[in-house]
């Protein structure tokens, strides 16, 4: 029998890298009685559908971190290389809407009706909520998969402060947690979510930016908090601990592997950055240009873009192979940046034909008409 007006009083935790831990040791312990009795839960127990479907919803709720994460990993891969992620026009805005509809809009109807009178001031805090959980996605993941792979693990207890009242501070106390790995993890999927935003916008492709940005602001939030709550030292202990030799070599290796991480991602980001305003925005303007090419009839205006256009193809072929394309495996002619060139040099002697012809004339309609398919021809 469940009874749901039973208050029992808990204490959460208030540090994160506390709460952290508790859902770590709940996502993992979730999914190791899902593999241990989910089975004779569907095939052998003699209860109805119903509970099966209640066991299995609860035992595998936490396989969504991961789920959330490969997403999170592919959609900008898949943005940056043009793939049409949609069969019809409407599937972006349906794509908004079901993510609204299968969780705020579930979450919305559930608290409503259970708590009738204070379900307003609960949906307030369904922003933080969803930040809240997108950030936890890295450590439930790590979780979910240390279950599936049998990692063991010492049980770790979540530290608990007795807060009862707002004044009281858990900061001096002497078992406040470091910040782990997975903090580092974090850091780095942010940076990976800001590049996303990004390639989502230049791809043209700005609807899947807020599914994106949701979890980047979630993981910097939940590395941040992590970090922030890792400053406030321990009180020191009147026992000091001594470390063996393998104990300090242990904590060592430990610090510079940390150092290792935080530069590679320092490193990485900053070459993103670099390779993106040395490749790729030479490219994004080039395509911008040809979009005003495309949209416009002055001879004038044309022969601007054509002129920016070959300013930005000398910035990219620089770096690229002798054969001018950078496809290795299966090159194409649509890839061949001297035919691009070549074309773009044929378009501003066309320009400057039609520069002397006039507008009203059939000659000047026939030239644009060309210039505008040549240029869609290289945008696409």
């Amino acid at each position: 029998i469940f009874l749901p007006n039973i208050v029992v009083d808990a204490e959460l935790p208030v540090q994160m890298n506390a709460a952290k831990r508790q859902q770590f040791r709940w996502a993992k312990g979730s999914i190791q009685c899902a593999i241990k009795l989910l089975a004779d839960i569907t095939l052998k127990r003699k209860i109805s559908v119903e509970a099966k479907i209640q066991a299995f919803v609860q035992l595998t709720r936490h396989i969504v971190y991961p789920l959330m994460l490969i997403q999170f990993l592919t959609l900008p891969v898949l943005l940056a290389s043009n793939m049409n992620l949609y069969l019809v026009s409407f599937i972006p805005a349906l794509t908004i809407a079901t993510y609204l509809a299968m969780g705020p809009g579930a979450y919305i109807m559930i608290i409503q009706s259970m708590y009738q009178k204070s379900w307003k001031s609960k949906v307030k805090i369904l922003p933080a909520l969803l930040v809240y959980n997108a950030g936890m996605s890295v450590n439930n993941s790590v979780a979910v998969f240390d279950a599936i792979f049998g990692k063991k693990n010492e049980f770790l207890r979540t530290p608990k402060y007795g807060i009862i009242n707002k004044a009281d501070n858990w900061r001096d106390k002497s078992y406040n947690l470091p910040f782990t790995k997975t903090t580092l993890l974090e850091i780095f999927f942010g940076i990976y979510g800001l590049m996303g935003i990004l390639i989502s916008i230049f791809s043209n492709n700005p609807v899947f930016a807020p599914i994106i940005g949701l979890q980047t602001v979630g993981f910097f939030y939940i590395s941040y908090m992590s970090l922030s709550h890792t400053r406030f030292k321990r009180n020191k202990s009147l026992d000091i601990t001594v470390l063996t030799k393998k104990e300090k070599m242990a904590k060592r290796t430990y610090q510079l592997s940390m150092i290792g991480v935080l530069a590679i991602i320092i490193f990485g980001g900053f070459m993103t950055i670099n390779g993106y305003h040395a490749d790729v925005y030479p490219l994004d303007r080039i395509r911008g240009n040809l979009d005003g090419i495309i949209g416009s009839s002055d001879p004038a205006a044309i022969k601007i873009h054509l002129t920016a256009i070959k300013q930005d193809l000398a910035i990219v072929m620089e770096k690229l192979p002798e054969s001018k394309n950078p496809v290795w495996v299966f090159p194409t002619e649509s890839t061949n940046f001297l035919r691009i060139e070549r074309d773009v040099d044929n378009m501003l002697v066309n320009v400057q034909t039609i520069s002397g012809v006039s507008p009203d004339s059939a000659a000047f309609q026939t030239g644009m008409t060309n210039i505008g398919e040549r240029s869609l021809a290289l945008r696409q």
